[in-house]
């Protein structure tokens, strides 16, 4: 019986898209929608889209079995010293964080932008309209 990796390989991809894009995405939109609510600054996405992307790569752990981050690889690599390969074993944090923070800042800017048009309407005006005032 042979081990089909194409099939794996495609499965762990819609596992992954899956989790990062619905539960990790709609909570990253909310963080960047709460953080322009409460006129915080975007930086502060930073370290929410870090955490969310921890939680979705051990939501693919706990769930299907697919690690996002081979932690045992990692601790092994550490241990040995080879930081190369740490730093490699880390960009499937960094596959997750990507999109996390794209919807998160994307949220944010939108938000933002409605705020900005809600609490100061004169800016708003056409070039016509203040030439008429």
């Amino acid at each position: 019986m042979g081990l089909d990796l194409a099939h794996s390989f495609d499965v762990d991809i819609a596992v992954w898209l899956a989790l990062t894009l619905i539960p990790g995405g709609a909570g990253a939109m909310a963080t960047g929608r709460a953080l322009a609510r409460t006129w915080q600054p975007l930086a502060r996405l930073f370290p929410y889209a870090l955490l969310l992307a921890a939680a979705t790569g051990f939501l693919c752990w706990a769930l299907f079995g697919v690690p996002v981050i081979p932690a045992s690889r990692l601790m092994a690599r550490a241990a040995a010293g080879d930081w190369g390969e740490v730093f490699l074993a880390l960009g499937g944090l960094a596959m997750t964080f990507a999109p996390l923070w794209a919807l998160g800042a994307a949220s944010f800017a939108l938000t933002r932008a409605r705020q900005m048009r809600r609490q100061y309407p004169f800016l708003a005006l056409s070039t016509k309209a203040q030439e008429k005032l």
